[in-house]
């Protein structure tokens, strides 16, 4: 079947060749025009010669970084509205100080980025339709609470959870999620340890002692990793504790779906 050739441009900044190699061809294949550069001084030069439609943009650059070429080109009139997926796929952290706010329309954080994930993001960008892909629609009818203070976690997450066909409750703090539980059984419970107010281990605690809830199985998902922690979650009855810093997103995904039983 022909491609039908879209109007859309996209420059992809990525330091690692091969990778970007990936996704410029898996771009391509769907009819966009693609750039590719592998350092900051080339992508920005590359930026004002196509001005793209979108740019994805890694950290991790030679001469120039990420957030060098995002504080350049939102001094730019020509390029301050381009849209902008952030890449990181490295294991390295992402200062959020140093990304202007509002500036990115996606994180993509993951060790083992997919780039049929990232053309999906695209295309959803540009209102393109998305084939649903049968692991998703498996996955589809299960109901996930998710109890997270972090924003930046909290936003990549919830779209990965709900690309991934869970249908999501995330809640920001302990008594949002007890309101919702309160007249919802979810299938499985998702909770950060660390949070204002109540910690995840009050709200285990809290789920294990209502009839209703006391067999829904619950994860932690945090970056406390002591054993001690780790021992008093499998006491307060949590199946799975998983460090934020060790786990790529797809684990994270995997392991909800074990916890559903998928």
């Amino acid at each position: 079947m022909s491609v039908v050739s879209k109007k859309e441009k996209i420059l992809i900044i990525e330091s690692e060749a091969t990778f970007g190699g990936k996704i410029v061809e898996a771009l391509a294949k769907e009819g966009y025009t693609v750039s590719l550069a592998t350092d900051g001084v080339t992508g920005l030069k590359l930026m004002f010669d196509t001005l793209p439609h979108l740019i994805l943009i890694d950290i991790a650059l030679s001469d120039m970084d990420g957030y060098q070429i995002l504080e350049k080109k939102n001094t730019e009139p020509l390029l301050s509205k381009i849209p902008v997926f952030l890449l990181s796929t490295q294991g390295n952290p992402i200062n959020m100080i140093r990304v202007p706010q509002g500036s990115i329309k996606e994180y993509i954080l993951d060790l083992q980025a997919d780039d049929r994930e990232i053309v999906k993001k695209v295309n959803n960008l540009f209102g393109y339709p998305i084939s649903r892909e049968t692991p998703n629609n498996q996955a589809i009818s299960k109901k996930i609470v998710w109890v997270e203070d972090d924003k930046l976690i909290g936003t990549i997450l919830s779209k990965k959870l709900v690309a991934s066909g869970f249908e999501l409750f995330h809640a920001k703090n302990g008594q949002e999620a007890l309101q919702y539980l309160a007249g919802n059984v979810p299938d499985a419970i998702v909770l950060d340890l660390l949070m204002p107010g109540m910690s995840g281990f009050d709200i285990l605690q809290k789920i294990k002692a209502d009839p209703r809830l006391k067999n829904v199985p619950s994860m932690i998902l945090s970056n406390l990793n002591k054993q001690s922690d780790i021992e008093r979650a499998k006491i307060l009855g949590a199946q799975k504790f998983l460090v934020k810093a060790a786990a790529s997103l797809d684990q994270i995904v995997q392991e909800v779906r074990n916890l559903c039983g998928q």
